[in-house]
C-alpha cells in the first residue's frame, strides 16, 4: 500500500498539439467565478490580437504579457515520477546539477513555485507555461490560483501546476513561464514574475532515454501435472504497462506476451528451482533470437495462488543483477505471475536487477547498493504518478529496489533506469544525478561461443547452456578458469565472469571458449584438447 496525496480536480491532462499557438486553460479552484473555461477551449482573447503569442518566442524583445507584482517564481520543477528542480531563485538549473534527468518525450507535470513579497494581498494570478519546439510554439497552458502565501510542495494549492503530454516534449524544447495580471504592466527588463527573467527562452536540457521493450513469459507449470498458466490477460498486460512506464525513465513501454513455455521441475517457496527456471528463460531469450534492447521476465504460477505459496514466506522472484549495458544475453529475470498488482511489483523490482541496480537499503535486503544515498531506502524527493496525479513524500516512499512497503522510486534509481535505457537504446547516459552505470574493467577475452553454468550456494556449478557474443562479456566478477587436459596438464588460463542473483545465494558463471573451442582454430596445427575447467572459488570442476 502506497501512502500519497492526491492532486485536487484543479489538474488536468493536456493533450493537444496545434500548428499554430493554442491556449490551453487548467481549471483551478483558486480562479475567479466566470473565468475558467473547459480544458481545450479557446481564450476569449484571440491569440492573434495579443502581441505577446506573436513574432519569434526565442527573441529577448518579444513582448511578454502584462505581468502581475510583487509575486516572483521562486523555482520551477519538472515531475515526470519524481522532483527535479529545473530553476531556483531566477536561475536555471544546468543538467549537469539536477538531481535527475528531464526525460524526452515522456508526459511530466510542471509545477510553479512563487514567493510573495512584504505587503502582498491574496489575489487571482494566472501562471502560462509557454513550450517552444525550434521556433514553433506549442500549446501555451494557463493555470488560476488564489496566491495568499509562499508555495510549498505539500501543498497543491500553493503552485500553479501544468500537465504536459510526452507530444510537447520533444528533444531541444525550451520554455517560458509568466505569472499574469490583466492589471499589471508588460515588463520592460529584468522581471521575477517571468522566466527567464529577461525574456526569450530556457532550454529545457531534456535527455532523450528511448522504449523499454519486456516479454512476458507464462511459464506452464507442469511439475504438479497442473498446467497452470499465469495471468497474462489483456488487463494484466495492460498493468505491466502502466507500472512500468510510471516509475521507470522510459518515453515508451512495449509489453507483449509471449507463447506459454512449459516447465517440467518443481519451483518451491524456499527459492529451489528458481535458478534452473532463471536459466531456461535466459535460453528462451537466445533461442527466440530477441533482439539486443527487449527483456524476458518469466511470469510464474507454482501454486493454485499466491498466499498458497507463499503462505510460510517465500522467493517471489530471480535476476541475475547485469552491471553492464553491453551483456543483452542476461536481459532475463523470473518472479510471481499472479493476477493483481503484487506480482507486477515483483516484476519492477526483478527487471530493475536486470538493468544493473542493486537493493536500496530497507527490509533486511542483502546485495544492497553501497552507494544508495538515502537512510532506509527512503526516495529523497517528492515523487509523483504520471497515470494517478498523485504525490508520495520523500520520507514516506521507499525506493522499489528495497523490501520494505509504500514502493517508489528515488531520484537515484530513476537516473540510473534512464542511463540503462538509453544505453541498450544506443545513447548517451545523463550527466544528472549520481546513478552512473557500473562498467567493470580488467582483461579483455575474445569473443565467441560461451558457456553458461549455474553457481549454488555451496558453491558447486554446473553447466547450464551457452551463447554466441559478439563482444566479450563486460563486467561482473572476474574468476579464474583453469583448462585442463585429460592428463591432468594445464594447457591455459582464461578469465571467467561471474554474475549473483539478486535474492538467493549463486549466480550464473560465463566462461570463455576453451583451447580448440574455437571454429577458426587451423586444422593443421589443433590445440590440446581440454577435458574440464576449474573456476576458482567454486567447488567443483566442470567437464567438457
Amino acid at each position: 500500500m502506497r501512502t500519497s496525496i492526491r492532486i485536487l480536480s484543479g489538474l488536468t491532462v493536456l493533450g493537444l498539439l496545434a500548428c499554430t499557438t493554442e491556449t490551453i486553460v487548467v481549471q483551478g479552484s483558486g480562479a475567479p467565478p466566470g473565468d475558467v473555461l473547459g480544458v481545450g477551449e479557446p481564450v476569449p482573447d484571440d491569440p492573434a490580437n495579443d502581441p505577446s503569442q506573436q513574432g519569434d518566442p526565442t527573441d529577448k524583445d518579444s513582448p511578454a504579457p502584462p505581468l502581475v507584482k510583487g509575486l516572483s517564481i521562486s523555482s520551477v520543477a519538472v515531475f515526470q515520477a519524481v522532483k527535479v528542480d529545473v530553476m531556483k531563485e531566477g536561475r536555471a538549473l544546468q543538467a549537469s546539477a539536477r538531481n535527475a534527468p528531464v526525460v524526452a518525450n515522456r508526459p511530466a507535470l510542471f509545477r510553479v513555485y512563487v514567493k510573495p513579497a512584504a505587503g502582498w494581498q491574496s489575489q487571482s494570478v494566472t501562471a502560462e507555461l509557454r513550450l517552444v519546439d525550434g521556433t514553433t510554439r506549442l500549446p501555451i497552458v494557463k493555470d488560476t490560483k488564489t496566491i495568499s502565501a509562499a508555495s510549498t510542495d505539500e501543498n497543491v494549492e500553493s503552485t500553479f501546476n501544468f500537465e504536459v503530454p510526452a507530444t510537447s516534449l520533444p528533444p531541444g524544447v525550451t520554455y517560458q513561464v509568466f505569472l499574469t495580471d490583466k492589471a499589471g504592466a508588460v515588463p520592460s527588463g529584468s522581471d521575477a514574475a517571468r522566466f527567464p527573467l529577461t525574456g526569450g527562452v530556457e532550454d529545457l536540457q531534456i535527455e532523450k532515454s528511448g522504449s523499454l521493450k519486456i516479454v512476458i513469459v507464462p511459464v506452464k507449470y507442469d511439475a504438479d501435472g497442473s498446467g497452470r498458466i499465469p495471468d497474462v490477460s489483456a488487463a494484466q498486460l495492460a498493468r505491466y504497462k502502466k507500472s512500468f512506464m510510471t516509475l521507470y525513465a522510459a518515453s515508451e513501454v512495449e509489453v507483449t506476451a509471449r507463447a506459454p513455455f512449459a516447465w517440467p521441475s518443481t519451483i518451491s517457496a524456499n527459492g529451489a528451482g528458481f535458478s534452473q527456471i532463471l536459466q531456461a528463460i535466459t535460453n528462451l531469450r537466445r533461442d527466440d533470437g530477441a533482439k539486443s534492447d527487449v527483456y524476458y521476465y518469466g511470469a510464474l504460477a507454482p501454486r493454485a495462488s499466491f498466499g498458497t505459496f507463499c503462505s510460510g514466506g517465500c522467493v517471489t522472484g530471480l535476476s541475475t543483477v547485469v552491471e553492464n549495458p553491453k551483456n543483452a544475453f542476461l536481459r532475463a529475470s523470473v518472479g510471481m505471475g499472479y493476477p493483481g498488482q503484487d506480482s507486477i511489483d515483483t516484476a519492477l523490482h526483478e527487471v530493475g536487477h536486470a538493468h544493473g541496480r542493486n537493493h536500496a537499503p530497507c527490509g533486511g535486503a542483502s546485495g544492497v547498493d553501497p552507494n544508495y544515498p538515502y537512510a532506509g531506502a527512503q526516495i529523497g524527493v517528492w515523487g509523483y504518478d504520471i497515470f494517478e496525479k498523485t504525490f508520495l513524500s520523500p520520507t514516506k516512499g521507499r525506493d522499489m529496489m528495497g523490501y520494505c512497503p509504500n514502493e517508489w522510486v528515488s531520484d537515484y534509481t530513476f537516473t540510473a533506469l534512464f542511463n540503462r535505457i538509453a544505453a541498450v537504446n544506443g545513447g548517451s547516459i545523463s550527466v544528472s544525478g549520481p546513478g552512473g552505470p557500473a562498467t567493470g574493467g580488467g582483461a579483455r577475452e575474445a569473443a565467441g561461443t560461451y558457456r553458461m553454468a549455474t553457481v549454488d550456494a555451496d558453491g558447486s556449478v554446473a553447466w547450464g547452456g551457452e551463447v554466441d557474443l559478439a563482444e566479450e562479456p563486460a563486467g561482473g566478477q572476474e574468476r579464474l578458469a583453469t583448462f585442463v587436459s585429460s592428463s591432468g596438464q594445464t594447457i591455459t588460463q582464461r578469465t571467467a565472469r561471474f554474475f549473483p542473483y539478486d535474492h538467493l545465494p549463486g549466480g550464473v558463471l560465463v566462461v570463455p571458449p576453451g583451447p580448440g573451442d574455437s571454429k577458426l582454430v587451423s586444422k593443421v596445427r589443433a590445440p590440446e584438447a581440454w577435458a574440464t575447467v576449474r573456476v576458482a572459488g567454486l567447488k567443483n570442476a566442470l567437464a567438457r
